[in-house]
């Protein structure tokens, strides 16, 4: 763990602590077993979060103790608020795969975000109904800012990238279809407690819980859809061993180009699926036209041309997918407007297919074929210079010559094995 990233945890602690500390003096505090009986509550939400993707490797998640999190800071004191939010924390992803430090770390950063949740809300007055909802949502958008600008700036630490990239990212995951259904149980909670009181937790444990799971269920569906994806195009690579391997490295370099150019989170890995997807559409095309070691005929340089467009029409068979189909469907086409299927030009030509269109070229070109020997590095990027305002789009080209050592090293590290050669 970087020196920097620790400085950042000891940091939030330390507010946290004589935030807590201090509070403690000054603030009334609700009933110990309320403040219990809803942090537990929290923490058997946070027990089952949403995994939303990974960030180099580590599973992203968000925990549904939002809603206990959120009501609290409406109902309870500030203190009060956020014991509750630091009990319900402990069971973030986990408590037995969590290491100590990441576990400070997010009972320190919650406990904060509930505290400033709590505070705004008594800066409103609140005797109007509709005023009273204006500040349950201005409190929404405060526990959201404060929240993951503290976790944008621990991945930013522990992975180099930058901060505005990646809180916007998170912003856009808090804000999903699971932040949604947990709000509207929150605002349930706080317009039922004056009713049944802390038989509120038991209304709304249930239900929240409920969705969570059926939220999982829909990810697990999507999962095996791609899953199905990624099969047909390694069925597609056993058809022709000189391309094994091909998308992955694809993947891999639209990877470094995608950061380079400000593409991160969500997007990065949507433009990552369709990089793998990229040529799905070959599993139509016949292996005597795919493995043929001579010139094609214009029939069967035709049929290969499909391949963009019947790629499109398999991934459009899943809704979820929709933003890729375009990346898929154009990712041969040129600069210049004599690419392929549709001859769209320039920046006509979506920024993810000119990457994929970019990084598929290469690969190829540093790859043998049945038909020819592979180019080495150097000649692969003096060929694609030559190409450069033609077939590419020129800032691109700057971006891969500037990568090249990168390049080069996931060339070295994913080079396929040939058949009859021994790795």
């Amino acid at each position: 763990m970087p020196l920097s990233l620790k400085f950042y945890i000891a940091i939030i602690a330390i507010i946290a602590g004589v935030l807590i500390g201090t509070l403690l003096f000054f603030e009334p505090i609700e009933p110990w077993w309320i403040i219990v009986l809803w942090g537990l509550s929290g923490w058997v939400a946070d027990a089952f979060p949403v995994e939303v993707r990974k960030i180099n490797g580590n599973i992203w998640v968000i925990g549904l103790s939002m809603t206990f999190n959120l009501s609290a800071a409406v109902l309870f004191s500030p203190i009060s608020a956020m014991i509750i939010g630091a009990i319900a924390a402990t069971s973030f992803n986990g408590m037995k795969t969590v290491k100590w430090y990441k576990m400070i770390f997010n009972i320190a950063q919650i406990s904060i975000a509930t505290f400033a949740a709590a505070f705004i809300y008594r800066c409103f007055p609140v005797n109007l109904a509709i005023v009273k909802i204006f500040a349950i949502a201005i409190v929404i958008a405060i526990y959201a800012i404060v929240n993951n600008s503290f976790v944008a700036g621990a991945i930013s630490l522990a992975t180099k990238k930058k901060f505005k990239w990646i809180l916007k990212d998170v912003l856009i995951d808090f804000f999903g279809l699971s932040i949604f259904i947990s709000l509207s149980i929150s605002y349930l909670a706080i317009y039922l407690y004056p009713f049944i009181h802390f038989y509120v937790v038991f209304v709304i444990l249930g239900p929240l819980l409920g969705i969570r799971f059926v939220i999982d269920l829909y990810r697990k569906f999507l999962n095996t859809k791609l899953e199905a994806m990624y099969a047909l195009t390694k069925a597609l690579e056993e058809k022709d061993p000189y391309t094994a391997g091909h998308s992955e490295r694809v993947s891999l370099y639209c990877e470094v180009i995608a950061e380079k150019v400000g593409i991160y989170g969500k997007h990065l890995d949507d433009l990552k699926i369709a990089a793998q997807l990229h040529d799905v559409g070959k599993i139509g095309v016949r292996d005597l036209v795919l493995n043929k070691p001579e010139r094609l005929t214009l029939i069967e340089y035709e049929e290969v041309k499909r391949h963009p467009i019947d790629g499109a029409n398999i991934i459009s068979q899943i809704p979820a997918f929709e933003r890729i189909v375009g990346w898929v469907r154009y990712h041969h086409e040129r600069w210049d407007g004599t690419g392929y299927p549709e001859g769209l030009k320039g920046e006509d030509i979506p920024l993810e297919a000119r990457i994929i269109g970019i990084c598929d070229v290469y690969d190829a070109l540093t790859t043998k074929r049945s038909y020819r020997e592979e180019f080495s590095h150097d000649e692969a990027l003096k060929m694609i210079l030559s190409e450069k305002g033609k077939a590419f789009d020129p800032k691109l080209v700057d971006v891969l010559i500037e990568s090249a050592d990168e390049f080069d090293k996931i060339r070295i590290e994913h080079a396929p094995v040939y058949p009859g050669v021994k790795k």
